[in-house]
Formats: structure tokens, C-alpha cells, sequence
């Protein structure tokens, strides 16, 4: 917890201000687990976040998809962890429900080219670094950061929905997204 410095250098806003800091991080965000978590994305009120579980698990970094919706589109990402250094980032994907037993052990054709990665970092309530991928049941990460997302959306809107014509470029902040609530099981 963060302890306020009331010696005579320091104004009363300051000391209110770290009092208010103390009582946020202790109040912190909702716990439940990461297929759950429903994010916002700072400054943009109509963006939201969250993971869904995969039927038939074809990613092998996570047993979860992540997903973003904005004006009505939900885009998909799989998740990705590198082994080594590299860090966890995602790649556009598919709805998971749309993916059969069957595309388990068919061998899959190789992309024209590589599909573009978004860096994907994870902090719990204090923002110290979450080094783990989410997967079923384990604790939402409280905040995410997609630094690359919003210029993917904007930039090349047909690859971030995994090749859909139909996208079109969405404009949204470079921001943080937070854990807002736990959806009911």
C-alpha cells in the first residue's frame, strides 16, 4: 500500500492524491477467472475484450481465443507464446465455434504470407508483468496492453479479421484495456 508523505513539502492534493492511489489499487479490479474477463478499452467506451475457450483446441500456447469487439464486429485473435525471449502475442484468427473436430488433424495449408502479430502484454493489479499465457479457469489478467491493435485495425482492417473482405477500418485509442467484469457462467 502506498503510504502518504505528510511532512510540510508535500501539499494536501498530493497526499490526497496518494491516498486515492492506495485505495484504487487496494479496491482493484473484479477476480474471476480469464475466460470470464470482460476488458474496456480506455477512451473508448463502446470497446470491449475478453477470451473464449477453444471446442477443439488447435492453438497450442493456450486453450483460449482472445476476442475484440467494436461497432458490432467481434474479431479473434489466437494466442502465441515463443519459446525463448519473443514475448506472447496474438494473430487474427477465427470464431473458435466455428472450428471442427475434424481440422484437428487435417494438415493445414500454408499462408501466402505470415499473418500479421500483435504484441500482447499482461499486468496484474499492481501492473507488474504476467509472463504466462491465459488458459481456461487460471486469473484474468486485470490490464492489457495491444500496442499494435488499433494501427492493424485502422491500417489493414481486412487482415485483422483474418482475411474478411468485409472489414472496415476502425479507429481505436492506443490504450490500455481493464478488467471490467466476470460474465456468468
Amino acid at each position: 500500500m502506498i503510504a502518504p508523505n505528510l511532512s510540510k513539502a508535500h501539499g494536501e492534493k498530493e497526499v490526497f492524491g496518494n491516498l486515492l492511489m492506495a485505495v484504487s489499487l487496494s479496491a482493484g479490479a473484479p477476480q474471476c477467472s480469464a475466460d470470464q474477463a470482460v476488458y474496456a478499452l480506455r477512451g473508448a467506451p463502446g470497446v470491449t475484450a475478453g477470451f473464449a475457450r477453444q471446442k477443439y483446441q488447435i492453438n497450442f500456447a493456450s486453450n483460449l481465443f482472445f476476442w475484440m469487439e467494436t461497432e458490432g464486429r467481434r474479431r479473434w485473435f489466437s494466442l502465441n507464446a515463443p519459446n525463448g525471449y519473443g514475448g506472447a502475442y496474438l494473430t487474427p484468427d477465427r470464431d473458435p465455434a466455428t472450428i471442427s473436430e475434424a481440422e484437428l488433424d487435417a494438415d493445414k495449408p500454408q499462408a501466402a504470407e505470415e499473418p500479421p502479430q500483435v504484441d500482447f502484454d499482461m499486468f496484474d493489479l499492481n501492473y507488474d508483468v504476467i509472463d504466462n499465457v491465459p488458459q481456461s479457469g487460471s486469473a484474468a489478467p486485470a490490464h492489457l496492453y495491444l500496442r499494435s491493435l488499433g494501427p492493424l485495425l485502422w491500417y489493414n482492417p481486412v487482415a485483422a479479421a483474418n482475411g474478411d473482405a468485409s472489414a472496415e477500418a476502425v479507429a481505436i485509442p492506443i490504450a490500455m484495456y481493464d478488467l471490467k467484469r466476470c460474465k456468468k457462467r
